[in-house]
């Protein structure tokens, strides 16, 4: 095998190599991604419900308010 030959296979293994850690790390940060979406859209359900309930606790001393004046 000639020496131009060994460089180029060496230097293709690198780019596999490469490659491989570049696909992993990207498959990493997608997975991260996909995790804090669904934290994300969890705390804005629960953000949601708090503001609902404030709402109707709001109603409820609106009218509480106005029967005791």
């Amino acid at each position: 095998m000639s020496k131009q030959t060994e460089a180029s296979m060496e230097f293709s293994n690198q780019n596999a190599s490469s490659l491989n850690v570049a696909t992993r790390e990207l498959a990493a940060k997608k997975l991260y991604s996909e995790q804090v979406q669904a934290e994300l859209a969890e705390l804005q359900s629960d953000i949601d419900t708090l503001f609902q309930k404030l709402q109707s606790l709001s109603r409820q001393s609106l009218t509480t308010a106005g029967s005791i004046q």
